[in-house]
């Protein structure tokens, strides 16, 4: 049975206004576009590795940057498949879900599913099927736009926690599903934050907060746990910013087009490469739009041109 009820305590209310005043601190906090690549980059490793610790991949995060910064080999380990699909998953939130009106439904969760999951464990669409009409209702309430974004991102994740309408890696789907939201609604903080590393840094406290819902029969305790790991994770963030992120950034403009940020989307690795031929195969333009693409991106400096002439890359 769906209860999604809690009492908005004063542990939540003061972590939601300490998170707004880091939101707003982090996002106002100008960069360069490459540095912005890479902070990115590195969020999305640690996202996937400490998120598949907590499902026992025994890869080590060196392993996994590897693996991604390779061309991919033509047989993968099912833990090596988690990975790729797991930075998949991740990808498709940021270029379908960040700011999106779009609203959730059972299918797209088990398309995420199918995304993070299926190549592993197989399909589990008959299974889902059996638990469909409560995941609509867990859906409709969060929705609904009545609570903070981050309220909505932890209710969705321990609700489906709760639920368990996979038969296989429940966990890693709804805490990507908490990041869906937090993309949605522009607390993701531009794909920087990672919660992963706080769940498994204190198991523990993660198997009470889970457990409290039952034994309180609310979402309260688990608000509290959860409100506090967002923003212990946004000061993290703020601090990797003020570390890396203190170049000089002039405002030139760069908003990028919807073909150049696609560009970027083939490129989040920042050691990947991609030539003039590349952009003309993949997004069907002529030479000379690759070339005008791939120019201005350089002079942005996003991405490093290598090479000369029809050698460039």
């Amino acid at each position: 049975m769906v209860n999604l009820s809690y009492h908005l305590s004063d542990k939540i209310t003061t972590s939601l206004k300490e998170i707004e005043a880091l939101r707003t601190k982090i996002l106002l906090t100008p960069l360069l576009p490459k540095i912005e690549q890479k902070i990115r980059w590195e969020s999305n490793i640690n996202k996937t590795y400490w998120g598949l610790t907590l499902a026992d991949n025994k890869l080590s995060k060196t392993q996994i940057v590897k693996l991604l910064s390779s061309p991919l080999p033509k047989k993968m380990s099912g833990e090596e498949k988690e990975v790729i699909n797991y930075i998949n998953t991740l990808n498709y939130i940021r270029n379908e879900w960040t700011g999106s009106k779009n609203l959730l439904n059972p299918k797209k969760i088990l398309d995420i599913y199918d995304l993070l999951c299926k190549s592993v464990f197989g399909s589990t669409a008959s299974y889902f099927k059996s638990k469909e009409i409560e995941v609509n209702k867990i859906l409709e309430f969060i929705e609904s736009g009545k609570d903070h974004p981050v309220i909505q991102s932890g209710l969705i994740q321990i609700e489906i926690i709760k639920l368990s309408p996979f038969e296989n890696a429940t966990g890693r789907v709804a805490r990507i599903l908490s990041h869906l939201i937090l993309s949605k609604y522009g607390y993701d903080l531009n794909g920087f934050l990672v919660l992963e590393d706080y769940y498994r840094d204190d198991l523990v406290s993660l198997k009470e907060a889970t457990n409290s819902i039952e034994r309180y029969k609310n979402a309260t305790k688990w608000l509290e746990y959860f409100t506090q790991g967002v923003k212990l994770g946004m000061e993290k963030v703020l601090k990797n910013l003020e570390l890396t992120g203190s170049e000089p950034v002039r405002q030139l403009g760069w908003k990028l087009t919807d073909r150049q940020n696609k560009i970027m989307g083939t490129l989040e690795n920042p050691n990947q490469k991609i030539t003039n031929k590349d952009v003309q195969k993949i997004f069907k333009v002529s030479q000379i739009t690759a070339s005008r693409d791939l120019s201005k991106m350089a002079n942005l400096g996003i991405l490093l041109p290598h090479g000369k002439g029809r050698s460039t890359f």
